[in-house]
């Protein structure tokens, strides 16, 4: 069986600038950056625009990072998008896929941030990564 793949914390940039690889079978789709390779990401944004279809089996958020957007899409199950509005501070989990040459983030998990240090934070992580 395979392990669960771990949530890069990355910036939206990078999402947008590494080679995407598409895999076959059971093994996950990644981004490649000359540091780094990663399936699963973990970044931190503001909600610029959410859409929910008319018939509540897709639903989208658009993040802004301040480095780039990327949208995060959920199909089915919209629920983890109730609470989040326009101008929220998140912090998503999700795949990384690509459908149609547009990279975006399948969510699997959001979080609003209340503390405004949690961004300055992150800012310090990525420069460490």
């Amino acid at each position: 069986m395979q392990e669960r793949q771990v949530a890069k914390k990355v910036n939206v940039k990078i999402l947008h600038t590494g080679e995407f690889v598409q895999q076959g079978g059971m093994n996950p789709n990644y981004v490649k950056t000359e540091e780094i390779e990663f399936s699963r990401v973990r970044v931190l944004g503001t909600v610029i625009d959410k859409f929910i279809s008319e018939d509540g089996n897709y639903g989208t958020i658009t993040l802004d990072d301040t480095t780039d957007t990327i949208r995060c899409k959920v199909f089915k199950d919209l629920t983890i998008l109730e609470e989040v509005e326009k101008g929220d501070l998140v912090d998503v989990i999700g795949k990384i896929k690509e459908y149609n040459e547009e990279r975006y983030i399948q969510l699997e998990n959001i979080a609003k941030v209340e503390d405004p240090n949690f961004e300055a934070l992150r800012k310090l992580e990525l420069e460490k990564l």
